[in-house]
């Protein structure tokens, strides 16, 4: 039986999957790899709005690093810390842009078959000439600036932007850490109410301004989707939640039934929720509705997994969905680009082909990640191995 560590919370791995596969559904939505779909009226919703945003990575984190860092007596250096986090995840961001950089450039030269040795030269002049600041995108993508000026480049690997604002919150999570064990329950509560008002000024913002300085409201609408000193707010919610969940004021939900019964009310919530926005409505009403308001809903039902009881949390605690749950940030981050490569080989927009997307995308995903934890044990265990052949000290 896998040993659990102290504030690790199983179900939470699933949710992370969850998560995961909505960001990607939404991007084969948005590819029209789910045209044939049209016709499901109750599902198409949730793969479009989507059920499950960006937002609630950011809320699922500042939990899961305030869990982390829960010891008030613990010196957590800011330095070490970002460099171990940039060491996971920028390097397959560097790669993965690099690679829908070279898609892309093939994509816009017109060219219809691999270009042989001789063609490369040409095929690259051509993708090039037709892209827009090509090498300024690149370099906007790779120094993590695209997210602060998206309208200066094209996208390249659009949900890299999400590491531009994850490295600011990284930045503030030890003295956020250290501060909220300082707090009293009264400012944990208020702070719970407070970190949502960014939030609603910033879709009020969006509702009463024009498109600003954007050539277009779609251009506005992912600068203000991206924005990364917003998403701060959405991550030290989740930390907030673990420090109420540390002083008790969730054991309700250990109670016999309580777990699934807020597990299936947050999720009708979550889902009515993407009935409330309208094309009628004021922009900023749809912003609230699809931005705002489910930060509220997702912290709420990450609460209602934590005890692993109910049908939801029973689910996610199933041993082959943590494993790929724990690998889900590497699906979000490789995604576009394998899609961008697939509707070059073949027809996305069918069933079997959707299948086999998510297929190869987690496989790939979850090898790598297992990976990588059996070769930090195989290095903790030689590291052991030798301490403990060492002669003694004098």
């Amino acid at each position: 039986m896998e040993k659990i560590k102290p504030n690790y919370f199983p179900a939470l791995d699933g949710l992370r999957l969850l998560a995961s596969i909505n960001i990607v559904m939404l991007h084969l939505g948005s590819s029209s790899a789910l045209n044939y779909m049209a016709d499901f009226k109750w599902v198409m919703p949730i793969i479009n709005a989507p059920a499950f945003a960006a937002g609630i990575f950011y809320v699922l984190a500042g939990f899961l690093f305030a869990s982390k860092f829960s010891d008030p007596e613990r010196r957590i250096p800011v330095v070490p810390f970002m460099f171990a986090r940039i060491a996971k995840l920028y390097r397959l961001h560097f790669f993965m842009t690099l690679l829908m950089f070279v898609v892309l450039v093939f994509k816009f030269s017109g060219y219809t078959h691999l270009p042989a040795l001789n063609e490369i030269g040409d095929c690259a002049a051509a993708g090039l000439a037709k892209m827009t600041h090509p090498w300024r995108s690149l370099f906007l993508h790779l120094s993590l600036t695209w997210s602060i000026v998206p309208d200066l480049g094209m996208k390249l690997n659009e949900p890299s932007w999400s590491l531009t604002s994850f490295f600011v919150c990284y930045a503030v999570t030890p003295w956020f850490s250290r501060w909220l064990f300082k707090q009293s329950d009264r400012t944990l509560w208020v702070l719970f109410g407070t970190l949502f008002i960014p939030g609603i000024l910033w879709a009020t913002f969006f509702g009463l301004s024009d498109n600003l300085w954007f050539d277009s409201y779609d251009a506005k609408y992912r600068f203000f989707h991206i924005f990364a000193p917003v998403r701060i707010f959405e991550y030290l919610f989740g930390m907030v939640l673990f420090r109420l969940f540390k002083e008790g004021h969730f054991d309700f939900l250990k109670r016999r039934f309580m777990s699934g019964a807020a597990q299936f009310l947050m999720l009708a919530a979550i889902y009515g929720s993407l009935f409330l926005m309208r094309p009628e409505l004021n922009p900023g009403f749809n912003y609230f509705f699809h931005h705002s308001l489910p930060i509220m809903l997702y912290g709420l039902f990450l609460v209602s997994l934590l005890t692993g009881e109910g049908f939801m949390a029973s689910f996610f605690c199933i041993g082959i969905v943590r494993k790929i749950g724990r690998a889900s940030f590497y699906p979000y981050l490789i995604h576009l680009p394998i899609i961008t490569i697939a509707w070059g080989i073949c027809n996305l927009n069918r069933p079997k082909n959707t299948i086999l997307l998510l297929l190869f995308i987690y496989t790939v995903s979850t090898l790598y990640s297992e990976f990588k934890v059996w070769r930090r044990k195989k290095q903790k265990a030689k590291l052991q191995a030798a301490s403990s052949t060492a002669p003694p000290t004098k």
